[in-house]
């Protein structure tokens, strides 16, 4: 199994991009700090790069800033490239399936009139909802179970 669940702040300003077939995509660094600390005292931190897409990347773009408290939630991959020297170099890499921010971009309140933390999850996930197309979602009572 290939899962990495990871919190942490976003390291660099946020620049999104968008691919010749206008998907939108972010790649950035997520600093998770260690929960032990070093010889010196001191908490050291691990630093991970990250690549966010679609949806995803539109809300991260939206309501995160560099700096801010965020959680990742995808899979490790690698790639290679060979550079103009012929050196071959090799990224490793977290590619995001779902993401929440912890923190807001400054200048963002989260109220009754805003998203909250909660909305923004689920608007990244209406994208990747397999039951979407089977309409609304039946609310039941308990006593109205068939079993018990």
């Amino acid at each position: 199994m290939n899962k990495v669940i990871l919190t942490g702040n976003i390291c660099k300003d946020i620049e999104i991009r968008y691919t010749t077939s206008n998907q939108a995509v972010i790649q950035n660094t997520i600093a998770v700090k260690n929960n032990f600390k070093n010889v010196e005292g001191k908490y050291e931190s691990q630093f991970f790069n990250f690549i966010v897409w679609n949806s995803n990347a539109e809300i991260l773009n939206k309501y995160a800033e560099k700096g801010s408290k965020i959680l990742i939630d995808g899979r490790l991959s690698t790639r290679n490239y060979q550079r103009e020297d012929g050196q071959k170099v090799y990224i490793t890499e977290v590619i995001v399936d779902r993401i929440e921010i912890l923190t807001f971009k400054k200048g963002i309140e989260v109220n009754k009139t805003n998203y909250t933390n909660e909305e923004v999850q689920e608007e990244s996930d209406i994208q990747n909802d397999p039951f979407k197309e089977f309409g609304k979602q039946i609310e039941m009572e308990e006593y109205e179970l068939p079993f018990e």
